[in-house]
């Protein structure tokens, strides 16, 4: 058993179970609370289920210091209060799944041992899914390769270097517990006027109402209060004054995805990529 906790500055650490930051347990990681809200009219026998939504996730860990001497094991516990440091919010990763977090109450050291201290960590996950650590990738609309090394060009004939995905309907498989937000970003390799990307099954769209120029990159996050448009003109500046008053910031549904991507005008000059981390209710 492993995990590793990395906080915004950079600063991380890794507790095993075994020498010198030994780690005794981990719990918190499994299921969370349902909260759920009900009606219940006058004389009515029982209730109506009105929503449901998952709290908070709070994970503690237990660990102890098994250090050689007395100065190491100060190094050490200096080490975990950096790392797990309450002013920078974190990442834990577990069993390959991360999970974002803050620090909730800060290591707690028990005066048992000035070699081999104790501790105590609680963290607080104002999302309670776990995340693939690697981001995600699909490639919607694009030039894909079409050779490798070692390579030979024949003389005459030449030889294609790349194709153009043919289909404009594109499968996203999300392999998660729960739909999730995702990041589409288009790229313009010539002029694109009004891009936008289907949900087939839904209807639901993302569009921009713009002509984009040339090399021009916009993003669109759809992560759940994490929502933005953003353009690499000058710099970087809010574009969400071009998404169309009826798009919707499309979620990646469990399992298979069908997305179709489109243009108003010169819709081979578009790129479309979708990057995405399923989510899963526990480890």
């Amino acid at each position: 058993m492993e995990l590793t906790y990395v906080n915004d500055a950079g600063e991380s650490v890794t507790l095993r179970q075994r020498k010198p930051l030994f780690l005794q347990s981990i719990d918190g990681t499994g299921a969370v609370k349902h909260i759920i809200s009900t009606f219940k009219a006058p004389n009515q026998d029982g209730g109506v289920f009105v929503s449901g939504s998952l709290d908070m996730r709070n994970i503690t860990i237990e660990g102890r210091i098994l250090a050689d001497s007395i100065e190491k094991a100060y190094e050490l516990r200096k080490m975990l209060l950096n790392s797990f440091n309450p002013k920078y919010k974190g990442r834990l990763i577990f069993k390959n799944l991360s999970i974002p977090c803050i620090v909730e109450e800060a290591p707690v050291f028990k005066a048992d041992s000035q070699k081999t201290p104790a501790f105590f960590i609680s963290l607080l996950c104002t999302s309670p899914y776990f995340e693939t650590v690697e981001e995600l990738s699909k490639l919607l609309a694009g030039w894909h390769p079409n050779f490798g090394f070692e390579l030979e060009i024949p003389v005459e004939e030449g030889i294609e270097m790349g194709f153009r995905e043919e289909s404009l309907i594109i499968p996203v498989e999300n392999v998660g517990s729960v739909p999730c937000g995702a990041t589409f970003e288009f790229i313009a390799q010539g002029i694109v006027e009004d891009p936008m990307v289907i949900d087939v099954v839904t209807g639901k769209f993302i569009k921009l109402n713009r002509v984009m120029q040339v090399g021009e990159i916009i993003t669109i996050s759809t992560h759940f209060a994490n929502k933005r448009v953003l353009s690499s003109l000058e710099g970087g500046t809010n574009a969400f004054a071009s998404l169309d008053e009826n798009s919707d910031f499309l979620q990646l549904a469990v399992g298979t995805n069908l997305l179709r991507y489109d243009a108003k005008k010169n819709l081979n000059n578009l790129e479309v990529n979708v990057y995405f981390r399923p989510q899963y209710l526990g480890v």
